[in-house]
């Protein structure tokens, strides 16, 4: 009887101390990812302009289903408005003359965030939530191409000028979720939705909205 007992109590230590197949895979494992993006970015009074964006990210992964991120990136957004600018002439006449208005910009981004799958298999569902910074450079608003104004009209002062919003910096509350696809031993394809809300003291993007793939290697 005692044998016995021994016996089984050595195959529990036995089994307590072989590593579990999945977590062994990716415990303590260093991450890397790229991404690319389509990002979509609103102040508190307008939608500022959309553009791709791309990204670099390194990790450690806790357990098979957690891991620790941060990750670096740029965005540029752009957005033309149809516009009339007055024109002049000199017997005090005023005509209405079209152009496009762009607006564009860039941003970047520093976030550090918490992920956790969900299930086992080959296909996971997958969300995080984390924090950082970011920068912007500012919105610029100006003429593609200056309004062709007609012969003996000018332009009213001011009309059509080219402005450069203020540079901002904010805190930024990043979130998304998305479905990891291991499409090799390494190699895992990440198709998501993401938001990045922003504090920018009224001077800067608010709201971004993402949408893209990433390719992460572990």
């Amino acid at each position: 009887m005692k044998k016995k007992i021994a016996g089984i109590a050595a195959a529990v230590v036995t089994l307590a101390l072989v590593p579990r197949p999945g977590f062994a895979q990716s415990s303590g494992r260093l991450l890397a990812a790229g991404t690319l993006d389509y990002e979509r970015i609103t102040d508190d009074e307008s939608f500022l302009g959309s553009g791709l964006g791309a990204s670099g990210s390194v990790g450690w992964r806790f357990t098979d289903a957690t891991s620790l991120e941060v990750e670096a990136g740029r965005t540029r957004h752009r957005r033309d408005l149809d516009r009339f600018a007055v024109v002049r002439d000199g017997q005090g006449r005023i005509e209405a003359v079209p152009y496009t208005q762009r607006w564009e910009g860039t941003a970047t981004f520093a976030v550090a965030s918490v992920a956790h799958t969900f299930g086992s298999g080959s296909v996971r569902p997958v969300l995080w939530g984390g924090g950082g910074v970011m920068t912007h450079d500012g919105t610029v608003r100006g003429p593609v191409i200056a309004p062709q104004v007609p012969p003996g009209f000018s332009l009213q002062p001011g009309d059509a000028d080219t402005r450069r919003g203020s540079r901002s910096n904010g805190l930024v509350a990043d979130g998304g979720v998305g479905i990891d696809v291991r499409v090799a031993p390494r190699v895992t394809l990440r198709p998501f939705a993401g938001l990045r809300l922003t504090n920018t003291d009224n001077v800067g993007p608010k709201y971004v909205v993402r949408t893209g793939i990433r390719v992460g290697f572990q």
